[in-house]
C-alpha cells in the first residue's frame, strides 16, 4: 500500500550528521524558520497506528521543551508561515519487526529553499531513519544549503548493542530508554542477553521457580507482558530486540536451590557456586531446556532470530561426573567437543521439530570454538576481525563484535576487582572497520558492541553504552565516510551527537574536554591513521 503524510515543521540544523549519509547533495541558500510547533499530519488517523506513534515521537524530540500539543498538529492550518512542509510516501504501511536488507531501511530526503520537504521511503523503519536525519537538522535556528536532496542508505543490516539483564537487573524503562538511544544514532538492534549464572530474570511458565529463587529482589524480573510491550515499543522506533538465553554454560540460575533441578548442573571452577553448566547426559536437562524455549517461542514470536548462547563451556568441567564418560562410551562420544555438539543438536531438533520454530538461532563463536555450525545458523564472531581467515569456508551470515575494540565493558575492573584487559577508547572502535579476507564464504551481516553487565547497572549504563557504540553505530551505517573526512570533521560530528545525547537525557560519557571539543582544528589535526604512523615515528626517532 503506498500513502502519503503532510507534516509542517520547524527545521533548522547543520551538516555534521551522525552518521553521515551515503550521499547528498547541497545547495547555497540558508532560510531561518521559527515555529517549532508548527507541526501537522494531514489525515493523520488514516494511517497506521504505529507509523502515528513513530510520528508522535519525532514529534516530541522536534518540539522539545516548547509544550507542543502533538493532538493539535493534526489539524494545524497546512499555510502557516516559517514552517517546513513535509510530504511523506511510504510504499508499505505494515509494521515490521526487523530488517534483513539494507534497502529496507533507504530513504530520500528533499527539501527545497522555500521549505518544502519530502521522504520517500520503503516503509517505517526507512521513515524512522529519515525522520531522525530531520530530528539532526532541527537543532539549531536555521538550515542550510538549501535546496539539500539526501539519498541514504546503510552499508549492514545489523547494527547494534548488547545488554547484560543478569548480572544486574535493569528496569523496564532503561531498557526503554536504550531503544530511544538507538534510535537517534541510527542504530537497530538491541542483543538481550537475558540471563547468565547470577540470576534468570524473566518469568517462566512451568520452571517459575527458576526465576524465583535467583531474582535479586521481589519485583526485578521481567513478565510476557514486559516483554511483548518492549517488541512493540522497539519496532515502532525502527529496533528489533534478539533475545538470549545462554547454555550449556552459563546456567548456575537454573538449578540453584531448587532441590529436583540443581543435579542438571555441574558447578565449575568456582566455591561460590558461581558458574554452572548442564549435564547434557540427562534426559531431565532437556525436559527443562524445552520447557524453557517454549516459553521463549511464545513470548518472542516477533523477532527475526534467537541467540542460543553456547560460549565458555569448561571441559573439564565434565570430568568431576563419571556417569558422563560411561554415557559418551556407550553413544560413540568421542571427547568434550562431540559431547558439547550432542547437546547442541538436541537443543536445535526441540526448537526445530517439537515446539517447530521457524526462527534462525545465532551462537557465539571465536577463533577456539571448533563446533559445526549448520548453514542457517548466524555465528556471532567475537574474536578478531583478523581471524575471520580461520572460518573462510563457512558460507554462514556473521555478526561482529570483536573483542578488541567492540567489548565496552573491558577494561573497568572484572566483578571481583581485579585488572579486566585494557580499556578500548572512542579511538579504537574509530579505527575499526568490517573486513572480511581474502576467500571468505560468509556474509558479515553487520556488527554490535556488548556491554557485559558484571560491573554495569542502570547508574552507569549509558555512560558505558555510549558515545562509543554512536561511533559504532556510524561506521555500520556509512564505513565510506572516515575515508575522506578529516579526523576533526569526524570529532565535530561526535561532539554534535555527545551534545544531542546528553540533550534528551542520556548522560553518556564525554569524548573529550570542552576545550578541544569547541576547538576540534587543534586538538584533532590530522587522520587517526595518520596520527599513528607518527607515532610509529617518533618512537623508531627515539630507539635510534
Amino acid at each position: 500500500m503506498k500513502f502519503f503524510i503532510v507534516i509542517t515543521i520547524l527545521i533548522v540544523g547543520t551538516y555534521q550528521l551522525m552518521p553521515m549519509p551515503k550521499q547528498f547533495v547541497k545547495g547555497s541558500k540558508s532560510i531561518k524558520v521559527i515555529n517549532k510547533c508548527g507541526i501537522q499530519f494531514t489525515n493523520g488517523n488514516q494511517y497506521p497506528e504505529h507509523v502515528i506513534e513513530l510520528l508522535r515521537h519525532y514529534h516530541s524530540l522536534m518540539t522539545s521543551k516548547n509544550e507542543c500539543n502533538f493532538e493539535q498538529s493534526l489539524n494545524f492550518n497546512l499555510k502557516n508561515q516559517g514552517a517546513l512542509r513535509f510530504h511523506i510516501s511510504l510504499q508499505n504501511d505494515e509494521q515490521l519487526y526487523w530488517v534483513n536488507k539494507t534497502q529496507q531501511e533507504a530513504y530520500i530526503l528533499k527539501i527545497d529553499e522555500f521549505l518544502n520537504i519530502q521522504i520517500d521511503a520503503h516503509n517505517h523503519w526507512g521513515l524512522a531513519r529519515a525522520l531522525d536525519t530531520v530530528h539532526q537538522l532541527t537543532e539549531n535556528d536555521r538550515i542550510e544549503f538549501l535546496p539539500l536532496i539526501i539519498e541514504d542508505e546503510p552499508a549492514y543490516t545489523y547494527r547494534g548493542v548488547m545488554v547484560d539483564t543478569a548480572r544486574h537487573f535493569l528496569p523496564l524503562k532503561t531498557l526503554e530508554r536504550t531503544i530511544d538511544a538507538l534510535a537517534i544514532n541510527k542504530m537497530n538492534v538491541m542483543h538481550w542477553h537475558i540471563t547468565d549464572d547470577e540470576s534468570f530474570p524473566l518469568l517462566l511458565t512451568n520452571y517459575s521457580r527458576i526465576t524465583h529463587t535467583s531474582k535479586y529482589s521481589e519485583n526485578e524480573y521481567y513478565t510476557k507482558s514486559d516483554v511483548s510491550y518492549l517488541i512493540e515499543y522497539a519496532s515502532i522506533r525502527g529496533v528489533q530486540i534478539i533475545p538470549e538465553i545462554d547454555s550449556p554454560a552459563h546456567v548456575q540460575s537454573w538449578g540453584r536451590n531448587i532441590s529436583d533441578l540443581e543435579y542438571i548442573i555441574l558447578n565449575c571452577g568456582s566455591t561460590v557456586k558461581q558458574y554452572g553448566q548442564f549435564d547434557p547426559t540427562l534426559d531431565l536437562t532437556y525436559d527443562v531446556v524445552k520447557s524453557v524455549l517454549q516459553d521463549l517461542s511464545d513470548m518472542f514470536s516477533k523477532v527475526q532470530f534467537v541467540h542460543f548462547g553456547g560460549d565458555e563451556a569448561i571441559k573439564s568441567c565434565y570430568n568431576q561426573r563419571p556417569s558422563i564418560k560411561e554415557f559418551m562410551d556407550k553413544n560413540g562420544i568421542a571427547d568434550y567437543i562431540e559431547l558439547q555438539t550432542y547437546y547442541r543438536e538436541r537443543q536445535k531438533s526441540i526448537w526445530k521439530n517439537e515446539i517447530k520454530s521457524k526462527q534462525r538461532i545465532a551462537y557465539w563463536y571465536n577463533k577456539d570454538d571448533k563446533l559445526p555450525a549448520e548453514d542457517d545458523d548466524i555465528i556471532h564472531w567475537w574474536g578478531s576481525t583478523d581471524e575471520l581467515e580461520l572460518v573462510a569456508n563457512r558460507t554462514n551470515d556473521f555478526i561482529l563484535s570483536d573483542y578488541h575494540p567492540l567489548y565496552l565493558d573491558i577494561g573497568v575492573g572484572n566483578a571481583f576487582g581485579n585488572t579486566y584487559q585494557t580499556y578500548q577508547t572512542w579511538k579504537d572502535i574509530y579505527k575499526w572497520t568490517p573486513k572480511a579476507p581474502v576467500g571468505f564464504k560468509g556474509k558479515i551481516i553487520g556488527g554490535e558492541a556488548p556491554l557485559w553487565g558484571e560491573t554495569n547497572n542502570e547508574n552507569t549504563h549509558f555512560q558505558r553504552l555510549f558515545i562509543r557504540s554512536s561511533i559504532l553505530g556510524d561506521t555500520l551505517w556509512n564505513p565510506f565516510s572516515k575515508q575522506s573526512e578529516k579526523f576533526y570533521e569526524f570529532a565535530d560530528r561526535l561532539g554534535q551527537m555527545e551534545d544531542r545525547m546528553n540533550k534528551y537525557g542520556f548522560p553518556v560519557s564525554p569524548f573529550t574536554h570542552d576545550y578541544c571539543k569547541k576547538h576540534t582544528k587543534i586538538c584533532f589535526p590530522i587522520l587517526y591513521g595518520e596520527e599513528e604512523a607518527s607515532i610509529r615515528q617518533q618512537h623508531q626517532f627515539k630507539e635510534l
